[in-house]
């Protein structure tokens, strides 16, 4: 009779503490084709990421707390943050572990993890485009289909006489080909872009960029 009271009492007692536990770690971003996506288990992305953390919490005695741990060995990363939802940037390649905890008197009742997974970085820029308004290559930018993981970059456009005509910061941005309002005319000109992957490479590129708008059939995909 006293081993059944007891084996009672067990189920009784993980059953409670389970309650105290009811979470689920998900996580929000939205990636480079403006798509929002949330994720429950490990997943490859490209940096930047704007991640927005929430664990749904659910029946938690009142005594527990729900810690998050973001880590990322290769770079250093070890952060924890005593809220039920949170937000972080991810700027750095490789393997970064979430882990959301339940935690109360000083013990973890309850956790989940996933692995986000950053490539590495790469960018290239086309030599030509045709701003004819024809919608296919109107703006010189970065190679679309292309680049990743690019988290800092600046361009600037310059005409032959070193004149700058126009400066972006942002690898979805361009130039139309105008300058002050006003369409420049064909020719050459030179784009100088700085940027950083989230990989820790530098790149710093230099070249000619053509200008041809009577011709609507550049493709800047395999220049």
């Amino acid at each position: 009779m006293e081993i059944r009271k007891y084996i009672a009492l067990l189920v009784f007692c993980l059953f409670t503490a389970s309650a105290y536990a009811d979470i689920e770690l998900q996580v929000t971003y939205t990636d480079k084709n403006g798509s929002e996506i949330t994720a429950t288990e490990s997943f490859s992305a490209e940096a930047p990421l704007h991640l927005r953390l929430t664990s749904n919490p659910s029946g938690l005695d009142a005594g527990a707390t729900i810690e998050w741990h973001i880590k990322n060995n290769t770079a250093g990363i070890n952060i924890t943050r005593y809220e039920e939802n949170t937000e972080y940037d991810l700027t750095v390649a490789g393997v970064t572990e979430i882990t959301l905890q339940v935690v109360l008197d000083n013990e973890v009742i309850e956790s989940s993890s996933l692995r986000i997974t950053i490539s590495s970085s790469h960018l290239e820029m086309p030599n030509a485009f045709s701003p004819n308004g024809d919608g296919f290559n109107d703006i010189y930018r970065a190679k679309q289909d292309n680049y990743k993981s690019i988290v800092e970059f600046h361009a600037y456009i310059f005409n032959r006489n070193g004149q700058k005509l126009y400066e972006w910061n942002n690898i979805t941005g361009g130039w139309d080909g105008t300058h002050n309002g006003h369409p420049v005319k064909d020719g050459v000109y030179f784009v100088y872009v700085k940027a950083r992957g989230a990989d820790g490479i530098e790149y710093n590129i230099r070249r000619d960029v053509n200008l041809i708008r009577n011709f609507n059939t550049v493709d800047t995909n395999n220049q």
